[in-house]
């Protein structure tokens, strides 16, 4: 594993910068899924950077791991996938909790499949809301969509629009993955929604780049191997960074939803903060066909939050679960 030792000198404020990354990994994999939005951080505060998956230091100390891995949207040309995943009409609920406080619910859905300019899609969607009870300590509706190429899973248009307490804020971000750009638009709103800043601007993107939903849902068509760990490139905003996904055991685990064989994975981004850090992420998906996220949980400074599976719905009959 390539998680480096923490400093004697990591103060506080190393913590907190620390926790604020880490939130935002909690948004790259599945991130992807705001649902875990109690350890969502503004997106103008990522500090990412694209640079090489794994350092020569690191090759050189990490024996042949890296040999044993597979990189999964890298190539110059996006591969063409038979997707078993995942399918229209899907939908996995959740229930987020803050220690043994429930703090909110999330939706994960596959609302629809259209085509546009004979390009055929995935419309995906995530939502996230506080619990009632805990909307006076900070309330959260944040909804984000994809439109998600149905071959090759790649995104055509991502859209995040996020409403988390004072903070208010969208983005939209089109793809055009034949010259390399993506088309951004960001916005950010007073409380009474009046345009308190906006930005419009184009960036260049490695071919065939994933945002952070639409990661999730390419993942979730991988064959998991434990041992075998998946690279990945990522866009979110106008940075380009690398993520890493260590797939560790196979567990049982029991929540809401029923009881499942599970397979435990950890996403790593490659940036020396995360690698720093004590809080981290854990995600067990489904061990089979399907991967639906299980159970994920993270620590943050005081604690952790879990989220679990409460509902499926549009599958019927899940191979993993144990009746």
């Amino acid at each position: 594993m390539l998680i480096k030792k923490m400093p004697e000198s990591y103060n506080f404020k190393d913590n907190a910068r620390m926790n604020k990354l880490t939130s935002r990994l909690v948004c790259v994999i599945l991130l992807s899924l705001p649902f875990l939005f109690l350890n969502y951080m503004n997106p103008d505060a990522i500090q990412a950077k694209s640079k090489e998956i794994v350092s020569a230091e690191e090759d050189s100390t990490a024996g042949n791991t890296r040999n044993n891995s597979l990189s999964i949207n890298t190539g110059s040309a996006p591969i063409i996938y038979t997707n078993k995943a995942f399918k229209l009409g899907e939908r996995l609920i959740f229930k987020v909790r803050y220690g043994f406080i429930k703090a909110g619910y999330a939706e994960m859905k596959v609302l629809s499949v259209g085509e546009n300019n004979n390009q055929k899609y995935y419309h995906i969607q995530t939502t996230a809301r506080s619990a009632s009870g805990f909307d006076w300590v900070y309330k959260v509706r944040d909804e984000v969509n994809v439109f998600l190429d149905y071959d090759r899973l790649y995104p055509l248009r991502f859209e995040k629009k996020l409403r988390e307490g004072s903070y208010k804020a969208d983005l939209f971000v089109d793809y055009n993955h034949a010259d390399s750009i993506a088309n951004i638009e960001f916005i950010r709103y007073r409380d009474n929604m009046k345009i308190r800043k906006r930005k419009n601007e184009i960036i260049k993107i490695p071919p065939y780049v994933n945002d952070i939903l639409s990661a999730f849902y390419l993942i979730r068509n991988q064959d998991l191997q434990v041992g075998q760990p998946i690279y990945l490139t990522t866009n979110e905003k106008d940075k380009i960074y690398d993520l890493e996904i260590q797939v560790y055991i196979k567990e049982i685990l029991e929540v809401e939803a029923g009881k499942f064989k599970t397979i435990k994975i950890e996403p790593l981004l490659q940036d020396e903060g995360i690698f720093k850090s004590k809080g981290r992420l854990t995600v067990w998906l489904s061990d089979d066909q399907y991967k639906i996220p299980v159970k994920m949980t993270t620590e943050i400074l005081v604690g952790n939050i879990t989220t679990e599976l409460t509902e499926i719905i549009g599958i019927s009959d899940l191979p993993s679960k144990i009746k």
